[in-house]
């Protein structure tokens, strides 16, 4: 099993969340950066998998301050030397493609093969219906032909993004793009591309594109689908080799998303065991003791959940069987008793994870990490995760023996 950290990420303190407008602070933007990079180099020698970052826009607010994910990816990894980097995920919908493409290619380059690709459809209207206006996502903006909107440019856009990394030069004719746009453009630099290049005709009209540079060695990057909530979703995911990340929490809805995924799978000729090919998400905090792991979880991910998370429906994903979004009570207790956030002394916290995973096994393990709680705190959780708790389900991770990260931050 791989493990990763998940970050949003958010800006300053809760107090100063609460305190507004943290997200257009300088101080609390370089703060961000100085934090997680020392986590991340703690992490770096240890065999974790990864960094991933979401993409979002417009959070003056300052919880979730990820608006060019790959710009991240490319400042953390040049300051690590063996984590992969890459979005959980970038949004498809509101995005050129082809520039998406470009971009990830770019960031692998950079990062020499240390990356990896996640895509979402989008859930906030805010700026997926402002930045994707030109493809019509500003109306409706809401209801059943939004989403089908949505996820009609969503794998669309996929499929051109994979075109481009899989291929020297390419078209494409869909519903939302053709590429070329027409038979008939002329391309004055023709000789040139017939020497050097392709995709020109012999009267000198653009018949295919390809992106530059490739992906590093053209390696195709492992691939992610954060957060699959529906059979379908993960279905369509583990048909094309994706890995879904799924933040649900009761076990049979857990459980017939990973058969619905198995059952995928097997159709498109891949016969996986049970877990694999999917990923989990968890909050997990530890400390020296149950009681201090209590105190800083609460005023961890719930605090954010609860705030910025609930109005969007995202208790879907501690709910039962037969349950809404609306069900269950936006409480740390509710979150706690769901399993979405994992906390305790690092015994507690085995306890908590080995059951989990017995039911539960899965190729990757995001922890889902709410970087606003204190900078000292989190690098403490994490030696104690790197020592204590992840050398006792995974291989990949190697304690840290007497290398403290003891920041005084």
């Amino acid at each position: 099993m791989e493990v990763g950290a998940f970050y949003l990420p958010s800006l300053g303190r809760k107090a100063d969340i609460e305190a507004g407008m943290a997200g257009k602070r300088t101080d609390l933007y370089q703060q961000m950066l100085a934090e997680l990079t020392e986590q991340l180099q703690f992490m770096d020698d240890f065999g974790y998998y990864g960094c991933g970052t979401t993409e979002h826009h417009f959070h003056i607010e300052g919880e979730e301050v990820s608006t060019n994910p790959v710009m991240l990816n490319v400042y953390f990894g040049s300051r690590t030397k063996n984590l992969k980097f890459g979005q959980l995920g970038n949004v498809l919908p509101c995005a050129n493609p082809i520039n998406r493409a470009e971009d990830i290619a770019m960031m692998s380059q950079m990062l020499e093969g240390r990356a990896f690709a996640g895509f979402a459809r989008g859930y906030q209207p805010r700026w997926v219906n402002t930045l994707g206006q030109n493809v019509g996502l500003g109306d409706p903006g809401v209801g059943e032909e939004y989403e089908e909107l949505k996820r009609s440019l969503f794998e669309e856009h996929f499929e051109i993004i994979m075109k481009a990394w899989t291929n020297d030069t390419f078209s494409f004719q869909g519903k939302h793009w053709q590429i070329p746009p027409r038979e008939d453009i002329q391309w004055p630099a023709a000789e040139v591309s017939h020497k050097y290049g392709q995709g020109v005709r012999k009267d000198g009209t653009i018949e295919e594109i390809g992106i530059a540079p490739g992906l590093y060695n053209n390696k195709m990057l492992d691939l992610f689908m954060p957060f699959a909530t529906s059979e379908r979703s993960i279905a369509w995911g583990m048909e094309r080799g994706i890995v879904p990340v799924t933040i649900m929490t009761h076990p049979e809805v857990i459980k017939s998303h990973f058969r619905a995924g198995q059952e995928a799978a097997a159709a498109a000729g891949r016969n996986l065991k049970w877990g694999e090919g999917m990923a989990l998400t968890r909050e997990i905090i530890v400390a020296d003791t149950d009681e201090e792991a209590e105190r800083l979880a609460r005023e961890a991910g719930a605090f954010i959940w609860c705030n910025f998370f609930v109005p969007f429906g995202f208790n879907a994903a501690i709910a039962g069987p037969g349950e809404g979004p609306w069900d269950p009570p936006a409480t740390f207790e509710a979150l706690s008793e769901s399993g979405l956030v994992i906390y305790g002394s690092p015994s507690t916290v085995n306890r908590k994870i080995e059951k989990l995973l017995a039911d539960l096994p899965v190729d990757y393990l995001w922890m889902f990490i709410y970087n606003h709680m204190p900078h000292k705190a989190l690098m403490r959780s994490i030696e104690l995760l790197t020592n204590e708790v992840w050398p006792n389900f995974t291989d990949k991770i190697k304690p840290a023996g007497d290398k403290k990260a003891a920041s005084a931050g």
